[in-house]
């Protein structure tokens, strides 16, 4: 049976007692009180962005969302929408004030490969690749991975409806065409970098502490909000912490030496580690070494306040540099 029929199902028996209406009927919905009578045109969306939703989003319709992210519901919320297949629904219309089963959750159950880790960089890949079309060999040797795992992350993109395909057989490609959803996606299901030390470096702003944590550790790169700022300048002060990424043999008895004092309170700098260096995949090599600009939006990407703004600016770019087809890595691209 259809999901949405499912989720109406079960929206009819529980507004049942209050004596009014709901049916499916030729693509809309329609809903019937004995005060008042209205119907509204389904609009389904599959694997949608948040930007996807708001562009499709009334409350002269009823969004359809399937397989939706933290963000696409989230921008979902202030109007009809119904969250499908989970079961987790918010209906409001004329004829009926507010219908709720529960919260919608922000995980969503993932049954094929997860953006996080080795995977999450393939994405990153991808993302950072624009509207090339790829074949499993390229994406898993540009990405540093088993064609084995870069044809996990292909066929669960296809299904999603993330990428479009070309041909078939050995040489079948693939070209993504969501990479806001598929970005989004990333955000949501990478885990958050592990936490190696955190400490107060003298600097007299946050480009010279960035700048002295990368003379004790040249390998290293600027990730979280000084770098997403460099890419789409928003704040005309980064705050502190600056988060710093290190290869993850790195002794860090290093920054002690070079004066970093460890604290709880007061840090200014947090430096951080991933298993098996997959930020370092993506580096930018302008006067200050940062991760790639699609990691540093994911990084901002549950931030609040002017940081999210930030991170609204750089996706904005970012989506904009992508269907334009500008040329996403490389210092040369966002000077």
């Amino acid at each position: 049976m259809d999901e949405l029929v499912k989720a109406v199902e079960a929206i009819r028996c529980r507004v049942a007692p209050a004596d009014v209406e709901i049916r499916l009927e030729d693509e809309r919905l329609h809903i019937g009180s004995n005060h008042r009578r209205h119907s509204l045109p389904i609009v389904r969306l599959y694997r949608p962005s948040s930007v996807e939703v708001r562009e499709s989003a009334s409350n002269e319709n009823l969004l359809v969302l399937v397989a939706a992210s933290a963000k696409a519901i989230e921008a979902a919320a202030p109007f009809n929408h119904i969250v499908v297949p989970d079961g987790n629904f918010r209906l409001m219309a004329p004829g009926v004030a507010l219908l709720r089963e529960t919260a919608p959750s922000p995980k969503i159950k993932i049954t094929r490969a997860r953006f996080q880790g080795r995977t999450g960089l393939v994405a990153e890949t991808l993302l950072l690749g624009g509207k090339r079309a790829w074949s499993i060999h390229e994406l898993a040797d540009e990405s540093g991975v088993s064609q084995t795992l870069a044809h996990r992350v292909l066929d669960r993109l296809e299904k999603e409806n993330c990428l479009e395909a070309q041909g078939s057989g050995p040489g079948k490609t693939r070209t993504l065409i969501k990479p806001t959803a598929l970005a989004e996606a990333w955000s949501q299901e990478e885990t958050l970098p592990r936490m190696a030390l955190r400490g107060y470096l003298y600097g007299a702003s946050p480009n010279a502490v960035a700048q002295k944590a990368l003379q004790i550790c040249p390998e290293g790169a600027i990730g979280g909000l000084l770098a997403a700022n460099s890419y789409a300048p928003i704040l005309t002060r980064v705050p502190f912490p600056i988060r710093f990424w290190v290869p993850e043999r790195f002794w860090l008895g290093r920054f002690g030496e070079a004066g970093m004092e460890q604290t709880a309170e007061g840090a200014n700098l947090e430096i951080v580690q991933a298993k098996s260096d997959t930020w370092r995949h993506h580096l930018e090599t302008d006067s200050l070494m940062k991760v790639s600009p699609w990691r540093a939006w994911l990084e901002v990407s549950y931030a609040s306040g002017r940081s999210q703004e930030l991170a609204e600016h750089l996706l904005e770019q970012l989506q904009s540099r992508f269907e334009a087809g500008t040329l996403l890595r490389g210092a040369s691209a966002w000077k």
